[in-house]
């Protein structure tokens, strides 16, 4: 077993455009970025590196218009870096990769679609050709070679979820269990041939879902997941108390209940 080995890269402004649209289910949409700017280019006379991602959980931040005045306010680029404004501050949310093909120049992600946020409001109205700006990844954590799998997560891990199933070594041993509001919520997944998939409708407010589905994982299992902050913390606090090894241990807030509506 090894830990986790992560390649850091400098981040970028980039103006993309959507070129594909796809609703996976009721609640998730899948919208295909692509552009010379997924590519090398140039910025204001510097040379900007091409996008990179290579891990099962990379993360990009994506640029909207404040919903209310709708100007579109965003980062300075540096150099391998962003100098964020300050008035109007820039709105911004992460998204994991749910797809990256640097031959064909496609950044694919899916959104799950609230019906409210900036980002859910954008994903539902978005159109061909539409443009829209994102930063990074600045890192990527690469596949952990571990004796076992425990992938734990909610609607809003699906994309990262996937992305580890469909990476992993085909004989790899990994069970996944993914939580959601209803069963529409459910899509296909490529896994490896031993992989348990379990999906569980559960109540979002119920922190401790994520603590009983993990149970008591193996000394040789990375455990890998995401979701709302209250069921996160519940999970470290799990495992810590079951003194899981920390280098096989990858958890991650990605939204907070009672905040779902900044999306």
């Amino acid at each position: 077993m090894t830990a986790p080995d992560t390649r850091r890269f400098p981040i970028t402004l980039r103006a993309l455009t959507v070129t594909a649209i796809e609703d996976l289910n009721p609640r998730m949409r899948r919208i295909t970025l692509g552009g010379a700017q997924i590519g090398a280019f140039d910025a204001g006379g510097v040379a900007q590196p091409a996008l990179q991602s290579l891990g099962p959980d990379d993360h990009v931040k994506l640029f909207f218009a404040d919903p209310e005045t709708g100007l579109l306010s965003l980062p300075r680029q540096g150099d391998g870096r962003l100098h964020w404004p300050e008035d109007p501050p820039a709105i911004s949310r992460e998204y994991t990769p749910r797809g990256f093909d640097p031959d064909s120049g496609r950044l694919v992600l899916d959104f799950v679609l609230h019906g409210h946020g900036v980002a859910g409001s954008w994903a539902a109205q978005a159109r061909l050709g539409d443009v829209i700006h994102i930063g990074g990844p600045k890192a990527s954590m690469l596949l952990p070679d571990a004796g076992h799998y425990l992938l734990l997560g909610d609607e809003t891990a699906i994309p990262a979820i996937a992305n580890w199933l469909e990476m992993l070594p085909a004989e790899a041993r990994v069970d996944a269990h993914i939580l959601s509001a209803e069963p529409a919520a459910r899509i296909a997944l490529r896994a490896p041939r031993a992989a348990r998939i379990a999906w569980h409708t559960h109540d979002p407010q119920d922190t401790e879902a994520l603590v009983r589905l993990a149970g008591t994982p193996g000394r040789d299992s990375f455990v890998w997941a995401a979701g709302e902050r209250g069921a996160i913390t519940a999970l470290r606090a799990h495992l810590t108390a079951l003194d899981h090894p920390r280098d096989l241990t990858d958890l991650s807030n990605y939204w907070t209940l009672g905040e779902a509506a900044k999306d």
